[in-house]
């Protein structure tokens, strides 16, 4: 019998033609079967691990290094060899037996043995079934999805956020991304008012305005007055499509996805949080967006003009600083318009401010002794290690003057994009390095006459730091310096020379903060998904969440994924075996023992991060650390003690009627999902009032189904409801979504709520994504009026409680050996039962099966037991009503933030 392994790893040039010197295509030398035993195992999945979905095979054996081999394996055994494409990487590969297409898979050289300077064999593994994609995706980053075009370049603003809310699920739309509603912390952090931010643009707001010129969300018009906006607070986070995910992931590895669970509208509509929405690439958005700088040591930074008096020449320099004051000036030479620019460069000569790192060229503009900000975000801006003198006092007369105090500064400015820079008032002053001076004349008096040198050394100045200034693209950053008199005896005139000089700690910085998404920017999903999470524990974490069991056809490369219940066909496409049935060889059957005790949890993984999950846990939850978790005892008939199947990749999600996005009082919101850490001075966070700590970026994943909210036929008074702030508070007011597709005004801005959640407690046709059972209700959106409550299922009851009652059941598990033929592999379906006289089973394993040897093959089955359908439970934890609220704004129940028929509010 013969065997012939095939490589088919096929690398095409720019030209689409195929590279022959990169490409590892040919059959390998198999010369001696008997050190080539071609025996392989087939599992469908462990019966021990009752969550593992993946079924495989795989093989490892040796091939010699003929020849043939050598050259094909790119010469593998020379160490100074190089390839770009190495056999050490996975690679196509099917296995022929007699020249009959058997199986199809991967390959990888993971050795290479022998004696002397040549190679005698190599170490081969072969991988099938679904190891060809596990394999290819080991240690592959969620960062690292190709996403395309789709998944790059996304506008963070108001009308890109609004946009997604139109999306039914993942097939209807172009975007990857949603943005529900979601608490992670305190809304509109900057003002102390339960609203959610959503902010326009000048050019947003004000429709005669061009929104293309006019970016800015924080700045000044051209006459000086504030926008009045608050600080832009990022209050929406991007929740992305779990199909959508899905398959990107496997597509990346040439799989496609096969599945009715996952075309139903139900999974179409599952989405999952980045609850951090931060940027993993801080350390380069900071290198491109920051200006680090110095002056140039001992450098005088002052203006070459002379606008009154002769120049006077300081340490062999020109350059001054004159001012011709009287007391109507006032501080027309300080902050007002007869302030002057401050150098960043001398023309024609060395630039006084030396850059270490910053913007391109095009941005940092030292000619014109500006700095154009070049991303939307908040800023630090520091300027230190800078000194002052004043050099002469001027007076005209004989009367001597007496002047007690005089004031310097220099100013840091800033030109909102879109202003007239041509206007010295659309310049705004936002922070000042001001020194106050008491000069005297040469006799260590105040008195001023003709002329009098007052100071002679140079003084320091304080530092300045603001911190952060939210600043727009566009905007303009420059430095200017001023002088005032402070306190003097009368009008008359008088100049003042003023010199600024640079010290070795000089520093002038403009340093962005690189680590959160803010408003206006624009950002890639990979840039933003952290880099800890693996794209095999996103596909375990969906699995385990609705019991999911995997096969793959690596002829077509698709991927088979169905629940446990679904995954198995009927009895009608049963496989009968009973004629391939060896009565020759000793069949045992026993008894299913798993390593299942008596007390068993499904719960998701904990998030020591989130302060309402773990007070809830042990509150209401008996100290399982998740939101309704599912819990059993067995009884006596199992072993004592406990299992835990967690969740390993989502965690559990707290849903509230939140009143923080809708203002104080009683009021019956839709359910959101919250993620809260711990408040500042200690105390639990109540979905009941407006209270919230800062946001949180430390959180894990979760598991969420997206709803596009808006009811038709709904009462235009009564509809729910979130507030929004698109503008300055008294201005601009808005309903960010009223849940009512009837509705419109100045004041709708949309007629959908944007909801996502994992227990909607409010709608029984919403799946329950927590494991344990949940009490649900319905709300009339047209008659304002709720059902009573019902138990509802959850993820256990769900998708795991028939396959447990199997297992509760004790099932045969049989070893036998079938004739298997080389035809039966090639269609083998872990989801076909097998018919053996009269009783269904289930293939668990098949063991070493020998293509090139005409024998029987060892095979592992489990008894099917139809258990059928089951109705819902009452849940484990909760009650059915809800509760006035405690002292802590929980109540006594979890009913999560709800108000009940009566309108009481629990938690």
């Amino acid at each position: 019998m013969s065997v012939k392994i095939e490589i088919l790893d096929y690398v095409l040039d720019g030209s689409s033609n195929i590279d022959w010197t990169k490409s590892i295509v040919g059959e390998l030398d198999v010369t001696d079967h008997s050190e080539f035993p071609l025996a392989m195992t087939f599992q469908i999945s462990d019966i021990k691990d009752i969550t593992a979905t993946s079924g495989d095979y795989s093989k490892t054996f040796k091939i010699p290094a003929t020849k043939n081999n050598n050259n094909l394996l790119k010469h593998l055994y020379t160490p100074n060899s190089s390839n770009t494409n190495s056999a050490t990487q996975n690679k196509s590969c099917r296995i022929l037996v007699n020249d009959l297409y058997s199986l199809v898979g991967s390959i990888k050289v993971t050795g290479v043995g022998g004696y002397g300077e040549k190679a005698s064999f190599y170490n081969c593994v072969f991988y099938g079934n679904n190891l060809g994609w596990a394999v290819s995706l080991d240690n592959e980053l969620m960062s690292d999805i190709v996403w395309g075009s789709e998944g790059s370049n996304l506008v963070y603003q108001k009308n890109e956020i609004v946009a997604t809310w139109s999306d039914e699920h993942c097939d209807s739309s172009t975007s990857p991304i949603v943005y529900p509603i979601t608490s992670y912390g305190d809304f509109n952090f900057s003002i102390q008012t339960p609203f959610i931010q959503l902010l326009d643009t000048l050019g947003q707001k004000n429709s005669s305005l061009d929104p293309a010129v006019y970016k800015g969300y924080v700045g000044y018009y051209d006459d000086g007055n504030s926008y009045g906006t608050p600080s832009p607070s990022p209050d929406w986070r991007p929740a992305v499509f779990v199909k959508t995910t899905l398959e990107k992931i496997f597509k990346n590895v040439g799989y496609t996805i096969n599945s009715t669970f996952m075309d139903t509208d139900m999974f179409k509509k599952l989405v999952w949080l980045l609850p951090n929405f931060r940027y993993n690439n801080p350390d380069e958005r900071y290198d491109d967006y920051s200006v680090d700088s110095n002056f140039v040591n001992n450098n005088e930074l002052t203006s070459a003009s002379n606008a009154y008096n002769t120049a006077i020449v300081e340490d062999g320099v020109t350059q001054l600083f004159r001012v011709n004051l009287n007391e109507d000036d006032g501080d027309t030479y300080y902050t007002g318009t007869g302030r002057t620019l401050l150098n960043l460069s001398d023309t024609g000569s060395d630039e006084n401010l030396q850059v270490n790192l910053g913007l391109t060229n095009s941005l940092l503009n030292l000619t014109d002794d500006e700095i154009t900000i070049g991303e939307y975000g908040y800023y630090d801006l520091r300027l230190s290690g800078l000194q002052v003198k004043v050099a002469r006092i001027f007076k005209g007369g004989s009367t001597p003057k007496v002047i007690y105090s005089l004031g310097t500064t220099i100013n840091i400015e800033v030109l909102t994009v879109g202003q007239d820079e041509t206007q010295q008032s659309a310049w705004s002053i936002i922070g000042q390095l001001d020194k106050q001076l008491n000069p005297l004349n040469a006799s260590g008096g105040n008195n001023v006459t003709a002329i009098t040198t007052s100071q002679t050394e140079y003084i320091d100045l304080d530092e300045l730091n603001i911190q952060g200034q939210y600043l727009n693209a566009g905007d303009k950053i420059r430095l200017t310096k001023g002088f005032k008199i402070i306190a003097e005896t009368d009008d008359q005139n008088f100049s003042v020379d003023v010199f600024w000089k640079s010290l070795p700690s000089s520093q002038f910085d403009v340093a962005f903060a690189p680590n959160y998404v803010e408003y206006g920017q624009t950002y890639n999903l990979n840039d933003v998904t952290n880099t800890e999470y693996k794209q095999t524990d996103f596909i375990k974490g969906i699995a385990h969440a609705f019991n999911l069991k995997m096969s793959t056809n690596e002829t077509n490369k698709t991927i088979n994924i169905e629940p446990y219940n679904d995954f198995y066909e009927p009895y009608g496409s049963a496989i009968d075996w009973t004629y391939k049935l060896d009565r020759s060889k000793e069949t045992n059957d026993k008894w299913l023992k798993t390593d299942l005790k008596n007390n068993f949890v499904f719960k998701y993984k904990t998030d020591d991060n989130d302060a309402s999950i773990q007070y809830r846990a042990f509150e209401y939850f008996k100290g399982i650390e998740d939101e309704y978790p599912y819990q059993e005892d067995l009884g006596s008939n199992f072993e004592r003690g406990e299992s835990i199947f967690e969740n390993p990749f989502f965690a559990g999600t707290f849903n509230a009627k939140d009143q923080d996005t809708t203002g104080t009082g009683t009021k019956d919101n839709p359910f959101s999902a919250c993620l809260w850490k711990e408040k500042e001075d200690g105390t639990l966070t109540s979905a009941n009032d407006t209270s919230r700590p800062p946001k949180g970026f430390e959180f894990l994943p979760r598991l969420l189904y997206w709803n596009k909210y808006s009811p038709s036929g709904t009462l235009t008074v009564g509809s729910k409801y979130a507030l929004v702030q698109n503008w300055a508070l008294s201005d601009y007011l808005f309903v960010v979504a009223n849940a009512n597709v009837d509705t419109s005004g100045g004041s709708i801005l949309s007629t959908i709520y944007p909801q996502a959640t994992s227990i909607n407690r409010d709608k029984t046709t919403s799946p329950i994504l927590s494991y344990g059972n949940v009490f649900v209700r319905d709300y009339n959106d047209s008659t304002r009026q709720y059902t009573s409550y019902s138990a509802g299922k959850g993820l256990y009851e769900t998708y795991y409680k028939s396959m447990f009652e199997q297992l509760k059941q004790n099932p045969r598990v049989r070893t036998t050996y079938i004739d298997l033929k080389i035809n039966d592999i090639v269609n083998l379906d872990f989801k076909k039962l097998i018919y053996i006289d009269g009783v269904y089973w289930r293939i668990n394993k098949i063991n070493d099966y020998m293509p090139n040897k005409n024998q029987s093959t060892k095979v592992e089955l489990i008894e099917w037991i139809e258990t059928g359908s089951f109705s819902a439970q009452a849940p484990s934890f909760g009650s059915s009503g809800g509760s006035t609220g405690g002292g802590l704004g929980w109540g006594n129940s979890p009913i999560d933030g709800g108000i009940d028929n009566n309108q009481n509010i629990g938690v």
